[in-house]
């Protein structure tokens, strides 16, 4: 296949290739198959045991660093007596190693600032398991050591004490009976018929709860032994450090590890090819929608050949397939005789074995009980394709897309952020993922991209559609009225759409401006400066204010948003079915004579996004853009308070897609929990889940009606603009499509007059208990304090600190000691506005049988922590934080919050927050949950199995 590609490519593009420095070798060679240059910025390494490493110098954030440990370890290498033991190791290495006893490990990284779950996780896949420590604060070389002492005791030197092994195992049972819902039994059901004589079929990382509950712990350890060793295992060190210390401190610490004698070979399980269709046909009571997969399964580029320029070009010829059958496929979506909700296709690997092979994979979701008319549909568009190709106007506007977003990440390469370096080296780890420099990789991308002709995008996805080596998946609720599909049924389905005499494509695009006449520019008629943030004020001649605040953090960034008071509270219960729909239906909305679609081919290429979104008592805006294409952005901006607008077909089409889509959702316990809760804790329609009956009642009119209302003033508007801008190039952009809206500074809306109480929830000391049918049975919990309390930074943060106390709790003794969840926390929060704005919520699911004893544990220490908060539980949440509010003064993120959250708030959380936080004792902690705490406002409620 990639042979068969070098024969049509250009002799422009193989040009190109030979223009990149370091890449020519051999004068005989194709320069198709020349290896590119590492980018020199990283220092890659392996020890004499087989060790590799990976450390990069990157000071984005400051002062912080990450510290990987991937290995080529997954649950494909258990035998079958040792299913789930690969992610029963993993969360071992959190329980007790050599250097770092008990729960030590993550009580000194949570003294430091590195928060567990946030900072310190790990992953196990199939085929490989992954650590992280990530935004450690590296000041002190004593932190960078220990870290490293860390992933090496991970690397070879866990306990694995019988007794931490056994307390696991509870934990482990939890995390199976959370993740065991209708799709994931699905799954288990039919992967074997995806994978039929392959491994892959039969080892899901979480394994069997058999195994899990009662493998001797001799077994554990043989499997760690066995295959956590040197020559699997990647050490990466990414951050403000010195790479020359860190690569010394690597050998001396690492190269003492020995490779087993007669190591036992890592190999990659095979799937094997195979004739026709396999089909993975399942049911459960609750899958949640009506799901189809197609995959067209295919051999990967070998290793070898992927740090080449072969790769990118077939990389880049996926991306246009993909993007272009996408843009058809939304398309198609968006019409009210749409025979699916939503579909898309992508490339990548194929399920569970993305080592050995890659798919071509479409995904469609029915919006009604019907899944094979669906399924013909997505399949349609791919024979479309395949047979008639893509239009030059469709790849043009797919390739200018793929540009602009590469020349975004291009051109803010100098602050790119520590993260998205070690991703890149745990893939070139993994998958052999290729590590060329930004510069020679956007070189190459444009080569690729201007000079790969249309005509062999088109041969590919001729190629791509084959009648061989294809699987059908399909996910099916359990219900009334839906019928399981046979094989029978989907191949004599698939048959029939080869039988069609299909059109090829036609590409309409709406030719029309999108503003239809030029505005009429008002003007800035007052400028300040706010010290308090940087900022440049204008007013407008219309009363709107805009407020600008200039920054280096990224080259190529500039994010917006408007905020105004006042919101659905305006509107009678009459509009209660329309408002609750409004979230889902704006997405979609159009603007003036241009659809959604028309806006998506009149945006291509261009780096804009925009979002609104409308509460009961606020207005906003939110979106993003670069200096190029500001423009572009304040046109959307202007049209969106002109004229958004939605067709009769547009709407129909939601409506349609969106009832059959929650149809079956209603029935799953999780949407009945969240239903019972709305219902029990609010006394207003207005507080529901969105369901079917609300969808099918929305009105065209008053959706509308309500989005023109809430932009009618522009005078109510204050437009916040953060990043590379310039207020000298902005303002006459400013005056053209702000200034030039309506505005009435007379009538615009100052403050919420008056709040309605049932919007708010309600307080009181109660408990509330429903019931659900589970297959596998579990109890969902929701627990609630609030209270009134005053906004201020301090106990903005107070709020904050209470939750993050009580997370460690919670996990410590309900996670560590009892075995009753997987996963539990509780998050504070201070509202500024409203009744009860103060809140601690704890929402979990959990083993049914500890219930009363976990509800007394919780409820316990909301009134221990009146009188006991120590100074060793305060100062790992003030240490995170003072880390976050570090960083976060470098990122134009939190500027444009602070800056928007002073305005709705009237309170300045940002600045100063360092030392607000930095001087909070126990004794503040325990004063606030007295405060908060006599207010008796406790509400629990629990969703059982039904008996």
């Amino acid at each position: 296949m990639i042979k068969a590609t070098f024969r049509l490519l250009s002799a422009a593009l193989v040009m190109v290739f030979m223009a990149l420095p370091g890449i020519i070798r051999a004068q005989d060679q194709n320069p198709m198959l020349q290896p590119l240059p590492v980018d020199t910025a990283v220092r890659i390494g392996k020890l004499p045991n087989g060790l590799t490493y990976y450390i990069r110098h990157n000071e984005y954030p400051k002062g912080q660093a990450d510290f990987y440990i991937a290995q080529n370890v997954g649950s494909i290498l258990e035998e079958d007596s040792q299913s789930g033991l690969a992610h029963f190791l993993e969360h071992m290495c959190f329980n007790g190693t050599t250097n770092f006893p008990g729960n030590l490990l993550r009580d000194w990284l949570e003294s430091i600032g590195v928060k567990f779950g946030a900072n310190l996780n790990a992953y196990t896949g199939v085929d490989e398991t992954v650590y992280n420590i990530s935004n450690v604060p590296v000041a002190r070389e004593s932190v960078q050591d220990s870290c490293l002492l860390i992933l090496h005791d991970w690397a070879n030197d866990l306990t694995l004490a019988p007794e931490e092994i056994d307390k696991e195992r509870g934990v482990i049972h939890e995390e199976w009976r959370r993740s065991m819902q209708g799709q994931m039994r699905i799954l288990e059901k039919i992967l074997p018929d995806l994978y039929p004589d392959s491994k892959y079929g039969h080892r899901l990382p979480i394994g069997k709860m058999e195994i899990v509950d009662n493998f001797p712990y001799q077994a554990l350890r043989d499997y760690y032994e066995k295959w956590y060793r040197p020559d699997q295992q990647a050490v990466i060190v990414v951050g403000d450090i010195d790479v020359d210390r860190i690569e010394g401190k690597i050998k001396e610490m690492f190269s003492s590890i020995e490779m087993p004698e007669n190591a036992a070979e890592r190999v990659y399980a095979p799937v094997p090819d195979h004739k026709g269709t396999l089909y993975g046909i399942g049911s459960d009571p609750e899958q949640k929608n009506l799901v189809a997969q197609m995959m067209f399964i295919f051999d990967p580029i070998p290793a070898e050949l992927k740090n080449t320029p072969a790769y990118f070009v077939n990389s880049y010829i996926q991306a246009m397939i993909s993007s272009m059958i996408n843009n058809r496929l939304n398309e198609i979506s968006s019409r009210p005789d749409s025979p699916f909700a939503g579909a898309g296709i992508d490339f990548g690997g194929y399920f569970l074995s993305s080592k050995v092979k890659d798919a071509m994979s479409g995904s469609v979701a029915s919006k009604n009980n019907d899944i094979i008319l669906p399924l013909q549909a997505l399949y349609r568009e791919l024979l479309r394709a395949q047979r008639g190709g893509f239009t030059q106007s469709e790849y043009d506007r797919a390739r200018s897309e793929y540009l602009s977003s590469f020349e975004r990440i291009y051109n803010n390469r100098a602050t790119r952020q520590t993260g998205s370096f070690v991703s890149e080296y745990v893939k070139n780890f993994t998958d052999k993922e290729p590590l060329p420099s930004i510069e020679t990789e956007w070189a190459l991308t444009q080569g690729i991209a201007n000079n790969v002709p249309l005509d062999l995008i088109n041969r590919k996805m001729a190629e791509a559609v084959t009648p061989d080596n294809r699987a059908v998946m399909m996910l099916m609720p359990e219900a009334e009225g839906i019928t399981v599909p046979t094989k029978e049924m989907i191949a004599e389905a698939l048959a029939a759409v080869d039988a069609e005499t299909i059109d090829a494509f036609v590409d309409e695009v709406n030719s029309e401006p999108l503003i239809p006449a030029a505005p009429v520019a008002g003007t800035v008629v007052a400028a300040t400066e706010n010290p308090q943030f940087g900022t440049i004020d204008w007013t407008l001649s219309n009363g709107a204010k805009v407020i600008v605040k200039p920054t280096k953090f990224k080259e190529d960034e500039i994010i917006f948003s408007a905020y105004a008071k006042g919101g659905y509270s305006d509107f009678s219960n009459d509009y209660t079915n329309s408002i609750l729909f409004m979230s889902t239906a704006l997405p979609a909305r159009g603007l003036g004579s241009y659809t959604n679609t028309d806006l998506s081919k009149y945006t291509a290429g261009k780096q804009v996004a925009l979002n609104c979104g409308f509460g009961n008592y606020s207005r906003s805006f939110s979106g993003s853009t670069t200096p190029r294409d500001i423009e572009t952005l304040m046109e959307l901006l202007y049209m969106n308070f002109k004229d958004i607008e939605f067709t009769a077909d547009e709407f129909a089409a939601l409506q349609t897609a969106y009832s059959g889509f929650l149809a079956n959702q209603e029935k799953s316990p999780e949407y009945i929990f969240q239903k019972n809760i709305l219902a029990t804790l609010y006394d207003s329609p207005r507080a529901q889940m969105l369901n079917s009956e609300v969808i099918n009642k929305a009105s065209r009119e008053q959706t509308i009606e309500i989005a023109h209302a809430m932009t009618a003033n522009a005078a109510d508007w204050t437009f916040v603009f953060v990043g590379n801008v310039n207020p000298e190039t902005l303002k006459p952009l400013v005056e053209k499509y702000i200034a030039s809206l309506p505005g009435d500074p007379k009538t615009a809306v100052k403050k919420v007059e008056k709040y309605n109480p049932a919007l708010f929830m309600k307080g009181g000391d109660k408990t509330d208990s429903f019931t659900a049918e589970m297959s596998t049975p579990q109890t969902q919990v929701a627990i609630i304090e609030s209270g009134d309390m005053e906004y201020t930074p301090k106990n903005a943060m107070l709020a904050s600190i209470a939750g993050q106390i009580l997370t460690n709790r919670l996990i410590k003794t309900v996670r560590e000691e009892m075995g009753a969840v997987y996963s539990i926390s509780a998050s504070g929060s201070l509202e500024r506005s409203g009744l009860n704005p103060a809140s601690i919520v704890s929402q979990f699911p959990m083993k049914p049988e500890m219930k009363e004893e976990v509800l007394s544990f919780i409820k316990g220490q909301f009134k221990e922590m009146e009188s006991n908060v120590t100074a060793a539980e305060l100062n790992p949440a003030k240490e995170y934080m003072v880390k976050a509010f570090t960083a976060n003064k470098e990122l134009n993120g939190p500027w444009l919050s602070a800056i928007v959250g002073t305005l709705s708030n009237g309170v300045d959380t940002f600045n100063g927050n360092v030392d607000t936080v930095s001087s909070i004792t126990p004794q503040d902690v325990m004063d606030f949950m007295k405060v908060l705490n006599a207010q008796g406002n406790y509400r629990v409620l629990i969703l059982d199995p039904a008996k």
